[in-house]
């Protein structure tokens, strides 16, 4: 059910993109369906291939595109406060270039509880950050690019342009400092192409290392702990409205939530790795372009 304030609410998507012309497409095809949009704003990050000509072509289809054009790499940060400042709307929808199944229902997820006020910010987890042989921490819930979010909160937070891989843990943090209520919303559909599907799989991982090392240093151990505890999952969200709530039974609280995210995690990462199996054996004598390209989304977004 929707705030009835909604009529006086507009809302931005921002999608920062870096030489995304394999991928970008999927995302724009779905986002310009979605008719809650008044500004969808890309923001091409220098990027060296076709990406900005992709969007262009989006663009003379539907007046909402605005492409905003970076002459040099300044980073998924930089190109996100761009995008934010350059918007008009007050409600903020941020996306990936880089999504794969992206459907109206997990846009529609993702903005309906700050809409109604029941939430300060939201975030998709992507079943596809469950796959790698990291997924079973179940913490990359709190690192991911699909959030939406009031503007005038945003501009309160302190981002540098250089933040890098620190855009993320800056927000949650600024918000758990706060007291303001973030929630992640499991989309067992949604995937994304991983950097080491990008690039080769050797550089990838380094990649990812120097991400985890960089958001750990900038979060230190207590805060990545804080997350834990006041970044609550859509899944268990009982559990967390009790730990906020009763303060004096806290200690009581936080072993459920451990247990139900590393849970959560380890029974997701399983069943994920072992599903294109089951859609293999399931799809051999009746759907086999089904199976074939379940098999491969399994593949790249490993």
């Amino acid at each position: 059910m929707l705030n009835k304030n909604i009529e006086q609410i507009t809302i931005a998507c921002i999608v920062p993109a870096y030489n995304e012309e394999k991928n970008i497409s999927r995302v724009l095809e779905v986002i310009t369906k979605y008719n809650k949009f008044h500004e969808i704003i890309v923001v091409d990050d220098g990027s060296k291939d076709n990406t900005a000509n992709i969007v262009s072509n989006f663009k003379k289809k539907n007046k909402k595109i605005i492409l905003l054009k970076n002459n040099i790499n300044m980073g998924k940060t930089a190109g996100v406060k761009k995008g934010i400042r350059f918007s008009k709307s007050n409600l903020i929808v941020l996306l990936d270039a880089d999504l794969i199944d992206l459907t109206i229902e997990n846009i529609d997820d993702l903005i309906l509880p700050v809409l109604n006020k029941e939430v300060d910010q939201t975030i998709l987890d992507r079943a596809g950050d469950r796959i790698p042989i990291w997924g079973w921490t179940n913490c990359a819930r709190f690192f991911g690019g699909e959030r939406c979010f009031w503007k005038h909160d945003f501009l309160d937070v302190h981002v540098p342009n250089s933040g890098g891989y620190l855009l993320e843990i800056i927000m949650n943090l600024h918000y758990i400092h706060r007291n303001k209520l973030i929630r992640t919303i499991y989309c067992s559909n949604l995937y994304t192409v991983h950097q080491y599907n990008k690039v080769n799989k050797i550089k990838g991982i380094m990649n990812y290392l120097k991400m985890s090392y960089s958001i750990l240093k900038k979060s230190t151990i207590s805060g990545f702990i804080k997350q834990i505890f006041w970044i609550e999952s859509d899944r268990y969200s009982t559990i967390y409205a009790g730990y906020r709530k009763w303060f004096y039974l806290r200690i009581f609280f936080m072993p459920l939530i451990i247990v139900a995210h590393l849970l959560d995690g380890l029974l997701s990462f399983v069943w994920l790795n072992l599903k294109p199996f089951f859609l293999f054996l399931e799809g051999w004598s009746t759907k086999p372009v089904y199976y074939v390209k379940e098999i491969k989304k399994w593949w790249i977004t490993r």
